[in-house]
């Protein structure tokens, strides 16, 4: 492994780690007498890191950053609460209410995560990395995942297509907010907008739709709306997938928990008066974990992780959590998989027809904001997911049964760990004859990855299976809503199209009878070309045609502009993508492994010297200047 050990970094590593060697009350008292020092040093690295303009430059002071927070960690908590809500104020320049609220629920998980992280080697640089793509991100850990018997030589022979198809409906990225009020201000200085409290009425810029708007999270008639319309459309929904996050982004206030549940159980109850009713939607739903499902909102724990013992803080185990969503869930999920979701951290396995395994998988315990996975040694199997997850698929190939994976964040994004990425790969490559699909959110955009077989070539030929993104209910931010329908084969389970419903935010105030929820677009019609050839009408969208499909988008700029411009669900907020932006995109379609995205600096170098990917600094991507930094940490209170 390779890092860079700057000059400037070492000296303040060697002037910052004298009082570590001391007892733990000898640091508190020598803290004691320069809290305003140590608040103002902090001050200045955060300051560094954000007009750095260079990796070299941003590395550095990321991990002396690093290394003076966890000094604070061993203090009090409420020193190391006040001092980064006191940066926070300084730096962020985002409203006080929101420093103070993410600080008091996530640093006292910091203040446990960081005294076991070794900062000057790769815990610190993979954390820098992977939040602010500060430094190089570290190499792999390479690791051969296990399986219990090899891959078979000859596949098994399954039963063929018949050219029939049944429908899936998708939802994801709910984000109810339900303090959104029709005519509250739009522009307001919180992550999300349109409520009272943050309207001064006397003085309104914009006034909020009774359907909402692109800077705010989703109103409760946004969705009843959605919920009416689907039925209208769809009379034969075979059963429905949930991809996560059901509250809204309001990271900074997801305490006391009963608040969170509260919006979960509410929404859920909401869901079963469709999903359950014979004259509704009346058909199964089948759910996933979503990052702000808990409170603190993205933190997950390990069985192994050291949760703090006080009992005001218990919360913090997420034992509420998967108890009060297997209750929610309990006409959906049956009783043997519902004590499977609550002793396996929120996943499951189902089986919503004959021959079609469908496996509900927790996919947080790859989420670069979840701090306890910093925690070290960093877990190459969390909690065991991998295990798990192996043992199914394995019934599965054993019984010829085809697999479904549904999760939140899909294993090829860039707030996945690149190790989480590769490893989970190994499994989707060794299985891949019985994996019809995988379905993610997470993004809020409508998207897809593809998969390639490990350590093989990113070809048609080596394209082995296709992770579909679903487009987020909520507009946040600047989208419109959006669900999916897909029309999947009734023997291998493959997609044979994916339907995107879109409605156009923007013209909200033409609308006369609601929502024009409509057609955006079916990826069958929209995709297929002499490039990209679909041999007959019941040919699924397998692996292979969709990398074609990114082979016409290189060729073609219509192509691309039509798939750019869907991501976002047609909005006119929409920006032009060219360039490197364009090269980027593609390239992270093809990235199954969030290792083979081109939006990171890398630190694996080739024969010559030279970094095997050049990153490309523009704000898209979260460069290394003040507007790709301000775009991180964007991300961060969004999603």
């Amino acid at each position: 492994m390779r890092y860079r050990h700057l000059l400037s970094y070492s000296v303040l590593l060697l002037t910052s780690t004298v009082t570590m060697t001391r007892a733990h009350e000898q640091q508190q008292m020598a803290f004691g007498k320069t809290d305003i020092g140590i608040q103002n040093q902090v001050h200045a690295l955060v300051d560094d890191l954000v007009q750095a303009e260079s990796i070299t430059k941003s590395c550095s002071s990321c991990i002396s950053l690093l290394h003076i927070i966890k000094k604070m960690s061993y203090m009090p908590e409420s020193f190391l609460v006040n001092t980064l809500t006191k940066v926070c104020k300084k730096t962020q320049k985002v409203d006080d209410e929101v420093c103070e609220g993410v600080m008091r629920e996530q640093a006292p998980i910091i203040r446990k995560v960081l005294p076991s992280m070794t900062i000057s080697g790769r815990d610190g640089h993979l954390m820098c990395a992977a939040i602010l793509n500060s430094c190089p991100y570290p190499e792999v850990e390479e690791w051969n995942v296990p399986f219990p018997k090899p891959k078979p030589d000859v596949l098994p022979i399954t039963q063929k297509s018949k050219g029939q198809t049944l429908t899936v409906l998708q939802l994801s990225d709910w984000h109810i907010d339900p303090h959104y009020q029709p005519g509250a201000e739009v522009i307001c200085d919180k992550p999300i907008c349109c409520r009272p409290a943050y309207t001064d009425y006397t003085n309104i810029t914009q006034s909020a739709s009774i359907w909402g708007e692109y800077n705010c999270d989703t109103p409760l008639s946004l969705i009843q709306s959605l919920l009416e319309y689907i039925p209208k459309i769809e009379r034969n929904i075979t059963f429905g997938i949930m991809t996560g996050d059901v509250p809204p982004h309001e990271v900074w206030a997801t305490l006391p928990v009963l608040k969170t549940q509260l919006i979960q159980d509410d929404t859920y109850r909401l869901l079963h008066s469709h999903f359950d009713s014979p004259t509704l939607l009346h058909t199964m739903l089948y759910p996933a974990v979503g990052n702000h499902e808990a409170a603190p909102s993205n933190n997950f724990p390990l069985r192994s992780s050291n949760v703090p013992i006080e009992i005001e803080k218990n919360y913090l185990d997420l034992k509420w959590l998967y108890k009060s969503l297997a209750i929610s869930w309990e006409r959906w999920v049956p009783f043997r998989s519902q004590a499977d979701l609550e002793l396996n951290t929120g996943s499951y396995a189902i089986r919503p027809v004959d021959g079609l395994k469908l496996i509900s998988l927790n996919t947080n315990f790859c989420y670069i904001l979840n701090w306890w996975l910093y925690e070290h040694p960093m877990q190459k199997d969390p909690n065991g997911i991998f295990s798990w997850l192996i043992k199914e698929l394995q019934d599965a190939e054993d019984k010829l049964e085809r697999v479904w994976i549904i999760g939140h964040i899909a294993p090829g994004d860039n707030t996945c760990f690149h190790d989480y990425a590769n490893y989970y790969n190994q499994i989707v490559d060794r299985y891949a004859h019985i994996i019809s699909a995988q379905f993610f959110g997470h993004t809020h955009k409508d998207e897809m990855t593809i998969f390639y077989g490990h350590g093989k070539n990113q070809t048609a030929q080596e394209a082995i299976s296709v992770g579909y993104i679903a487009p987020s209910i909520t507009p946040y931010l600047d989208l419109n809503p959006g669900f999916r329908v897909y029309k999947i084969d009734t023997v291998t389970f493959e997609v044979v199209d994916s339907i995107t419903y879109t409605a156009n935010l923007d013209q909200a105030s033409t609308w006369l009878d609601g929502p024009d929820w409509h057609i955006e677009y079916s990826a069958r019609e929209a995709f297929n070309s002499s490039g990209a050839k679909l041999n007959s009408a019941t040919s699924p969208l397998s692996a292979a045609w969709w990398h074609n499909v990114t082979v016409d988008m290189e060729n073609d700029e219509a192509t691309f502009d039509k798939y750019y411009q869907y991501t976002t669900k047609s909005s006119p907020m929409t920006k032009a993508c060219v360039g490197d932006c364009k090269k980027n995109a593609i390239c992270n379609i093809r990235a199954g492994k969030s290792e083979q995205r081109c939006d990171y600096e890398s630190d694996v170098f080739n024969g010559e010297g030279v970094r095997k990917k050049s990153y490309k600094p523009e704000a898209h991507n979260c460069a290394f200047n003040m507007e790709g930094i301000r775009a991180r940490r964007q991300r961060i209170s969004g999603f």
